[in-house]
């Protein structure tokens, strides 16, 4: 009897922390936007945190930015300066390549002319050849004893 009874017991003891969970939906955030969130910076809005952080970076940030100006407004005649020399640098680095680049067109044309020529003479050179073989194969003894054309020649 008493094993019944504590088998009992012990399931009831196990079900009840099972019944206690109940689900729950967790609740939507807050939209309300003077509600501080545990996360919040306080930087987004107007809150005493962000007021507390405001009263003690809004000095500093004030006197960075007017040193900024101050040293912006004493640089500006030798930015100006180095401004000029680096657009005349530029300019004088655009005209080098354009001279550059004309002069490597002039050397590629040249060769293109050579390129062309040689081309031309070892295409004559070849049909000298072929017509001198076929004299040969004809039986022309005297086609057979003549030396291979050479391309030079046909310049």
């Amino acid at each position: 009897m008493y094993g019944k009874v504590s088998l009992i017991g012990l399931a009831a003891m196990l079900a009840l922390p099972a019944a206690a969970q109940v689900a729950t939906t967790p609740s939507p955030p807050s939209t309300d936007p003077a509600r501080e969130l545990p996360y919040d910076r306080g930087y987004d809005k107007q809150t005493p945190k962000h007021d507390a952080v405001d009263a003690v970076e809004k000095p500093v940030t004030e006197q960075l930015n007017t040193g900024a100006a101050v040293e912006a407004s004493g640089n500006r005649a030798a930015t100006e300066t180095v401004n000029a020399t680096n657009e005349a640098q530029y300019e004088a680095d655009m005209a080098a390549y354009r001279a550059s680049v004309q002069s490597k067109a002039q050397v590629a044309a040249a060769d293109e002319a050579r390129y062309e020529t040689q081309q031309r003479a070892y295409a004559d050179a070849m049909a000298v050849w072929r017509e001198q073989k076929r004299a040969c194969d004809r039986g022309v003894m005297k086609a057979c004893k003549k030396p291979t054309p050479n391309p030079a020649e046909f310049y």
